[in-house]
């Protein structure tokens, strides 16, 4: 599938159904991913190895992921999933890149971090005009900030949703409805007034106050 295409630029595009194998870049994009097997260095040594910048420019990228100071002595081959991943990040924003792809990104990450980046990417995309490409990812991370979300239901058809609703039927349709969807419109046909919630704590809490 030839993405690039699909991909809504300074944006937060999500694809799902896509296979990674027969997906095709052009040189502007760059992956987020982790590598298999890293040497015995620092952090601090990986990040100049990739990208010569000056040591606050660094610590302000690792900040701007979520990672201190004081993991830059820590060997790489140390770092749990999610640290590596930040430090992947942090050298493509060091290096300035526009059109960054994260392949299921989500699953290296507790709900709060998932927030903290949500936050970030829309962020980045306003101020500095950045496209983020989220491939397969789980919906309940994607739903609520996607700027598009493109699905492959076959090879010859493609859905293209272009600032696509939590509770959107075009979009329930096609990809099929998330719990929480199903569980809002069923206490509202119970005559129950709940609200369309995206956050399952904050439905939670209107559950206990009008249930």
């Amino acid at each position: 599938m030839e993405i690039t295409k699909y991909v809504l630029e300074n944006g937060i595009n999500a694809f799902q159904n896509v296979s990674f194998k027969n997906t095709s870049f052009d040189e502007r994009f760059y992956m987020v991913d982790i590598k298999k097997n890293y040497k015995n260095e620092t952090v601090e040594k990986y990040l100049l190895q990739k990208g010569s910048c000056s040591y606050k420019k660094m610590v302000d990228s690792l900040k701007l992921v979520h990672l201190e100071e004081n993991i830059l002595p820590q060997k790489m081959s140390c770092l749990s999933s999610s640290e590596k991943l930040k430090v992947e990040l942090a050298i493509l924003l060091i290096a300035n890149v526009e059109c960054i792809v994260f392949p299921y990104f989500d699953i290296y990450f507790m709900e709060k971090e998932l927030m903290f980046f949500k936050k970030m990417f829309k962020k980045l995309v306003k101020k500095y005009k950045k496209t983020f490409v989220f491939m397969n990812s789980n919906l309940s991370f994607l739903y609520e900030f996607a700027d598009r979300i493109v699905v492959q239901k076959t090879k010859k058809n493609v859905v293209v949703l272009d600032n696509p609703k939590f509770y959107e039927e075009d979009l329930n349709a096609f990809i099929g409805e998330m719990p929480i969807v199903d569980f809002v419109k069923y206490t509202n046909e119970q005559g129950k007034k709940i609200l369309e919630y995206t956050d399952l704590k904050e439905l939670l809490k209107a559950i206990f106050r009008e249930v």
